[in-house]
């Protein structure tokens, strides 16, 4: 008897309903800032990748010998740089260089070269841009 009584008292008792509370308030207010999160990760990742793959591809560009194979070069890279960081198929069909320079041919002595790439990120549809510069010295041939 004395032990059913214990027992009655323990469970009328409010200790631990601040847990209970929390557990079943709380935390499913924090499933859409998980989501939030997670889809922020995704963006940022590929935003990074854009921002890297401009950066290699314009420093393949800037070291070639002359602009045709520099074109060639820039573009396998490309390619190359895709797989590498496990672009998706769709993502590399949407994959658009850009390339901007302040001279003719552009590598031209103290010329500048701007090179901007462009994809669709799979999960979101968002476009994901990214853009590196290349300053030439004046001293090139």
């Amino acid at each position: 008897m004395k032990a059913v009584l214990k027992i009655r008292d323990k469970l009328k008792s409010e200790s631990g309903s601040a847990i209970v509370e929390f557990v079943a308030l709380a935390i499913p207010l924090f499933i859409p800032v998980f989501i939030y999160l997670n889809h922020f990760s995704g963006l940022s990742v590929n935003q990074e990748i854009a921002r890297s793959m401009a950066r290699e591809i314009l420093r393949v560009y800037v070291i070639s010998d002359g602009d045709s194979a520099a074109r060639e070069l820039s573009g396998r890279a490309t390619q190359l740089l895709a797989r590498q960081w496990k672009l998706t198929d769709s993502e590399v069909s949407t994959l658009r260089t850009q390339m901007d320079c302040t001279m003719f041919p552009c590598l031209s002595a103290n010329g500048r070269i701007k090179l901007t790439i462009t994809f669709t990120d799979e999960e979101t549809g968002r476009s994901i841009s990214s853009s590196a510069q290349e300053h030439l010295s004046p001293w090139i041939s």
